[in-house]
């Protein structure tokens, strides 16, 4: 699913079934309501209500994960949140090593009243900024389709093909586990991983959008 489609179906979704801003990443009920974060990744991995993670409903830390290791649900917030007037917020990996919080970002700025404001952003105003970042998207795409690397990491350590993380790497180094955050070794230990680096071949596609033998291996042998 490419990323303006998720962006234009999370602002439909939201228009029918509005938006959760509380506690927790989704609110139950006959069609849950979901935060934008989660929204974006239960479209980008097309599951259905019944399927929707029960971390959702029960633990952040979980959710968290969860949505940080969907390519798909990344690409769609990091897109989001460059479309905001802020900036995101950094969080530290190691130590001197920070990257930028986009699942904060836009989940904070959709469920918390803004600058001179009492109440959060109403859903039209969601869904509009939603609208923007896809038309932006879509608008990007032959650009980067002409000046992009397949297989290779763009500024941000996205892979420009399958838009997903290549290795914890810093100066070519592999980052120890023991060295990053709480929150990032228990992605690390789910298989989360990313670059440092801009110019590092990804690992886990060919740069045609296919995983490569060794990604698959290494899935294979954590089965």
């Amino acid at each position: 699913m490419n990323t303006p489609y998720t962006l234009r179906k999370m602002a439909e979704v939201i228009d029918l079934n509005g938006l959760h801003r509380g506690d927790q990443f989704a609110a139950p009920g006959i069609l849950p309501r979901l935060d934008i974060s989660a929204l974006a990744y239960v479209l980008a991995e097309r599951l259905t209500p019944d399927r929707y993670p029960r971390e959702f409903f029960t633990d952040e830390c979980a959710s968290l994960r969860l949505i940080e290791a969907s390519a798909g649900a990344m690409t769609a917030i990091r897109a989001l949140s460059d479309a905001l007037d802020s900036e995101p917020c950094e969080t530290e990996i190691a130590p001197g090593h920070s990257v930028p919080d986009y699942i904060e970002h836009v989940s904070n700025w959709a469920a918390t009243p803004g600058l001179f404001s009492t109440t959060p952003p109403s859903n039209s105003e969601v869904i509009g900024r939603i609208l923007r970042a896809a038309e932006k998207t879509r608008q990007d795409a032959p650009r980067i389709a002409s000046n992009g690397r397949p297989g290779f990491t763009d500024a941000y350590g996205f892979c420009l093909t399958c838009r997903g993380h290549g290795a914890l790497t810093t100066d070519g180094e592999e980052i120890p586990r023991e060295e990053l955050s709480p929150r990032r070794q228990q992605g690390y230990d789910l298989g989360h991983r990313f670059y440092r680096n801009t110019s590092k071949p990804c690992p886990d596609c060919d740069g045609q959008d296919r995983a490569t033998d060794a990604a698959v291996s290494a899935y294979e042998a954590s089965l």
